[in-house]
């Protein structure tokens, strides 16, 4: 796999977690000071976060930060890494 693609499925991942938490991408910016266009380009994979962004991303979803790298598996349990089963 790609990093292109690792990176897309982090931004949905992360997407899927504001959603959970039913905050918009405009309330997030604002909590952890950046624009909403930046939080729109993670979320799409257009743009990889800087670690002091997943940790305040963190505080605000009130998530570990492992959980943005929880990545669902690929068909039939193989990790999207090796394709090895688990």
């Amino acid at each position: 796999m790609e990093f292109s693609e690792y990176s897309h499925m982090l931004g949905h991942h992360m997407q899927q977690i504001r959603r959970s938490r039913n905050l918009t991408q405009e309330e997030v910016a604002a909590l952890i000071g950046m624009d909403r266009v930046s939080i729109g380009y993670i979320e799409q994979g257009r743009r990889v976060p800087k670690l002091s962004t997943l940790f305040s991303l963190a505080q605000v979803y009130d998530v570990e930060m492992q959980e943005f790298f929880s990545l669902p598996s690929g068909p039939q349990g193989t990790s999207h890494r090796d394709g090895q089963g688990r």
